[in-house]
């Protein structure tokens, strides 16, 4: 077992999702995923980026902010509106559950960055509170505005934080303190200071002539990715409120494991031997062989180790099973959502098991020999989605598998 990582067993009480909200570079809303199934990349040029004249991103270009939401930083708002979407989608309403037993575990990884530089170069007098631009403050919003009681959490772990946020829900459900948990996480970094920071690390693609085509996880011209914005909220509850509510389940949580990854403060552990591990054990929690995986949502960065160690730990969990799954990288299409990035990816997971379709990897027109995985390039793929696995990682080794079971 690789240092610091462990499995949860999940108890008699099954935890599913009835709700989902998605904001994306593409548009608010589930139907902005269709960009994503098609494979089309919201990636482009930055134009006005200070100092950054070659400055590429996924940026929402048109936000109309939830009502009530208008003076709240860039960050809340998406929160808000993939909260709101997910509070709709699951059929809740505060009149007829127990808001007390209703919890939030929203992640802001970095807090309200762009919100938190701007108001830094402001007069200290001109300042106003700093809360409200903390990395829990997208929890403090959505509770408030949808009036919720129960616990809340703000998790931070890297680019796995949404994945984090997802298995804190499940564990306040498992252990009887809420019986409903909105879960995920958003991010607005396009900023100066966090794309120059990532340029100096080396991971963001040149955008080139054509910055759409610039982000191509496991191709073997992959140069690295594109920072994008949005959020992804999940609805869970106890299988058995569900039922007695007549919810629709869209997917069942069935394993998890959390854990660690010794490969540096930004590398994957190049033999993939650690996040395998996680894999493995999560889908051992949920009863399931690596033979009934059908698709597996990768992190899938587009740099060229991060990408070569998933699909080494991909082979490694699932031995000979791995020649038949799916396996495809969403950023491509919508860019590295960052601190978000495990949230909405999860969301889109749940939307192809729905709709038996396996969102392609854009961009993918040379794939690299060394990964040997279907890695779904370019075009979706018609296939019953009845498990699927999602792996997330972060810098600092952050790492975290989920097995989710078609509702």
């Amino acid at each position: 077992m690789p240092q610091g990582s462990f499995g949860w067993v999940l108890s008699v009480t099954r935890v599913v999702v009835t709700g989902l909200g998605l904001v994306l570079p593409h548009g608010i809303g589930l139907q902005a995923a269709d960009a994503v199934f098609r494979g089309r990349s919201a990636v482009r040029r930055l134009p006005g980026m200070a100092g950054l004249d070659d400055a590429t991103g996924a940026p929402l270009l048109e936000l109309d902010p939830p009502a009530g939401t208008e003076q709240a930083d860039r960050a809340l708002q998406f929160a808000a509106a993939a909260a709101d979407e997910a509070w709709k989608t699951a059929g809740l309403d505060s009149r007829h559950i127990d808001m007390s037993r209703v919890a939030a575990v929203l992640s802001l990884s970095k807090g309200a960055i762009v919100g938190l530089a701007a108001r830094h170069s402001l007069p200290r007098a001109e300042q106003g509170p700093w809360l409200d631009l903390a990395p829990d403050a997208g929890t403090r919003l959505v509770a408030a505005r949808l009036g919720l009681g129960g616990p809340l959490g703000s998790p931070i772990t890297a680019c796995a934080s949404g994945a984090h946020a997802l298995a804190w829900g499940v564990k306040l459900i498992e252990h009887g303190v809420a019986d409903f948990a909105l879960v995920g996480a958003a991010e607005a970094s396009l900023h100066p200071m966090v794309i120059g920071s990532y340029m100096r690390m080396g991971v963001l693609a040149d955008g080139g002539d054509d910055p759409a085509s610039s982000v191509r996880p496991f191709s073997a011209t992959r140069r690295g990715f594109a920072i994008g914005e949005g959020a992804g909220v999940l609805v869970l509850e106890s299988a058995s409120v569900a039922a007695r509510r007549g919810a629709r389940g869209y997917a069942e949580v069935a394993g998890l494991a959390l854990g660690t990854h010794a490969g540096g403060l930004t590398g994957m552990e190049p033999s993939g031997e650690s996040l395998a591990r996680l894999a493995s054990m999560a889908l051992e929690r949920a009863g399931v062989r690596p033979a009934e995986v059908d698709y597996v949502n990768a992190h899938g960065t587009a740099t060229a180790g991060n990408d070569l160690a998933e699909a080494r730990a991909i082979r490694l969990a699932l031995g000979p099973a791995a020649d038949g799954v799916s396996v495809s990288s969403t950023k491509g299409a919508h860019g590295h959502l960052l601190g978000a990035a495990a949230a909405v990816e999860l969301v889109l997971a749940v939307l192809a098991m729905g709709r038996g379709e396996v969102p392609p990897t854009a961009n993918l027109t040379d794939p690299d020999p060394e990964i040997r995985l279907d890695c779904t390039p370019l075009a979706p793929r018609r296939r019953p989605l009845r498990c699927v696995l999602k792996l997330a990682s972060g810098f600092g080794g952050q790492a975290a598998a989920i097995c989710l079971i078609a509702g």
